[in-house]
Formats: C-alpha cells, sequence, structure tokens
C-alpha cells in the first residue's frame, strides 16, 4: 500500500489498499505497460486467458470479445484507483503509458499497478475536470486502448465504453460518500461532457443511460455492448444495451 494513500483504503475502497504498489513492494514479475501493451505481450496475455474458454466445441475464443474481456480487468484499476486518488485527495499518481507496471495473475488478468513513485499533490481550480482527469486518458488509458484495437479489431468504443462503465460506478460510490469534496462533482461532469475545450470528442460522455422500458420500469443501459456474450459460458452483461439482452431481462421468472 502508498503510505500517502491510506486515508483512501477506507469504507468501499478499503479492499484496494494491496492494489496499487511501488516496485519495492511488489512481490513477483512486474510487467511493464509499453510491454503489456505491445504485440507480443498481447498476444501472450490473450493466449494465456483464452485457456479460460476453451471447449471440446470452441477451441478458439474470439478475439475481439476475449480482448474486451481483458481490459476490463486493466481498465477497472487503472480508472478505479487514480480517480479516487485525485478527487478524493488532490492526488495525481505516476500512471502513464511509459511509467506504469502491472502485475498479472496466472490467467495473464491485471492484478496490481507498481507506480514508480507515490506521485504528486495536485491544485486544480474548482470545475476544471479536464485538468484533473484529461491526464489519465491521454497518457494510459487512450494509448492502451488503440494498442488492444489495433491489435485484436476490438471497436474503441466497446472498449472506451468499458473504462466508462467503472467510471461511472466509481463516481456513483464517491457521491453516496457520507463527506465528500467538491472534486467529485467534478468527477460527474466528466460525463455531461461531450466534447473537451480544444474539440476533442470526450470518450467517457455519458457511458450509461437511464432509460425507461415498455413495463414503466427505469434500466441502467451501457451505450456499447462489449461483446462479451461471444464468449463460451458468458451471457450478456446486466446492462447490455443489446435489444435481445433488453427483452431477456424482461421476462417474468
Amino acid at each position: 500500500m502508498l503510505p500517502t494513500l491510506s486515508a483512501l483504503f477506507q469504507g468501499p475502497f478499503a479492499a484496494l489498499h494491496d492494489r496499487v504498489l511501488l516496485p519495492s513492494q511488489a512481490r513477483g514479475e512486474v510487467v511493464p505497460v509499453q510491454q503489456l501493451f505491445s504485440p507480443q505481450g498481447l498476444d501472450e496475455v490473450l493466449e494465456r486467458y483464452a485457456v479460460e474458454f476453451m471447449t471440446p466445441v470452441y477451441r478458439r475464443p474470439d478475439r475481439r470479445a476475449l480482448m474486451s474481456q481483458w481490459s476490463k480487468y486493466f481498465l477497472a484499476y487503472t480508472v478505479s484507483l487514480p480517480v479516487a486518488a485525485n478527487l478524493l485527495l488532490d492526488r495525481r499518481l505516476p500512471v502513464t503509458f511509459d511509467t506504469l507496471g502491472v502485475q498479472l495473475d496466472e490467467l495473464g488478468l491485471a492484478e496490481r499497478l507498481v507506480v514508480a513513485h507515490e506521485g504528486e499533490g495536485i491544485e486544480v481550480a474548482q470545475g476544471d475536470v479536464e485538468a484533473r482527469l484529461r491526464p489519465l486518458m491521454d497518457d494510459l488509458l487512450g494509448p492502451a486502448i488503440a494498442a488492444m484495437t489495433a491489435h485484436t479489431g476490438i471497436g474503441k468504443k466497446a472498449l472506451w465504453s468499458n473504462a466508462g462503465h467503472y467510471y461511472a460506478y466509481l463516481i456513483d460510490q464517491l457521491q453516496a460518500l457520507p463527506e465528500r469534496p467538491s472534486a467529485v462533482n467534478d468527477g460527474a461532469h466528466l460525463m455531461n461532457l461531450p466534447c473537451f475545450a480544444d474539440g476533442e470528442r470526450n470518450p467517457l460522455y455519458r457511458p450509461v443511460r437511464q432509460v425507461e422500458n415498455a413495463a414503466g420500469d427505469t434500466e441502467s443501459l451501457r451505450r456499447v455492448c462489449c461483446v462479451r456474450y461471444k464468449l463460451p459460458g458468458l451471457d450478456y452483461c446486466g446492462n447490455c444495451p443489446l435489444p435481445a439482452a433488453c427483452a431477456m431481462r424482461r421476462e417474468p421468472a
């Protein structure tokens, strides 16, 4: 655990206390993110992860779906930890494509982040959410997603939707805290910006939406399907936007 983040690992975030480490704290192999997202690195982890879905019938799981499902483990940590530290503690972790390391489990899934140092305090004007969070998007998430897209053909929108799912979930958790800094509201506002000040599209714009179905119930739906249903043994996720998935959820038990 990073001492400067000790105040973060409480309540809903207590379980994350050992998910970000310094190099001196890491036990076992640390894979540089640049290496992990190289063509060879992605081939290696996809081959390891594919074993989870191989059956006598399916010997070659859909690579795009496999990449999407694998990405969720990486994105869960690279969204939740840096954003929570930023919004709650005004601290920017050194999580860039060039400096971050990752520890993987036996299936090749991201298990821990390894950062070069404990980061730095930031001073950002209230409401300036771009200054707070765009560096994470430009310096880590964007390059990683571009590499996964180029390697497997999975659409960028699907991968950014995976990131947005975790982002929206995190913001909900932060907003539920009894005492929270105003920066949390700035973090929520990010999802209402269709474009940034320079005209670039915001890939985290409204990653989930509230929709009223024919029965009058409100459903929370992702904007883009993650295609996990293409993997053997997996079905549509609980907030899949595909019509078939929505219809299944509305069927009487």
